[in-house]
């Protein structure tokens, strides 16, 4: 069961201050059984349009398209929901390290998986709710600034 991963990088990437920051954003849903060609065409419509001509690119261009489109740009890449480092690995050619502030985030529940694609990098945990905080959280979300019957 999820702990908010998805909802937290969501509202990361929805951030005004994140959509200043970064000249360019795109989010992709990852999951379990992924398609590298359904990625690649998911982060290029958030950055460009898609024509009819890019759609009927082979893979390997429609990578080197995205890797132009990021180039020389500071950019944002979410990468959502990830089981493993295969899709990492898949795309990551296509990211451009220009050393000018880009950043790729990861959101999985496998701990595993985010300390294969960057080791050097202690990944973020969340954790659950206690149970008086969840109480907390329903309160404030189901009775606003009534008092709980």
């Amino acid at each position: 069961f999820g702990v908010g991963k998805t909802t937290l990088a969501r509202k990361v990437y929805s951030s005004r201050k994140v959509m200043r920051h970064f000249h360019l954003r795109a989010w992709c849903s990852v999951s379990q059984e992924y398609e590298k060609r359904r990625l690649l065409l998911e982060i290029l419509t958030g950055i460009h349009v898609l024509t009819e001509e890019i759609r009927q690119m082979r893979d390997e261009d429609l990578q080197d398209k995205l890797r132009k489109l990021l180039l020389k740009n500071k950019y944002l890449i979410v990468m959502d929901d990830v089981w493993g480092i295969g899709a990492w690995n898949d795309l990551k050619s296509s990211f451009p390290d220009d050393a000018n502030g880009s950043r790729i985030l990861f959101t999985s529940r496998l701990h595993r998986v985010a300390s294969e694609i960057k080791p050097d990098s202690p990944p973020l945990s969340l954790s659950l709710f206690s149970q008086e905080e969840s109480w907390q959280l329903l309160e404030k979300k189901v009775f606003k600034e009534e008092c709980c019957p």
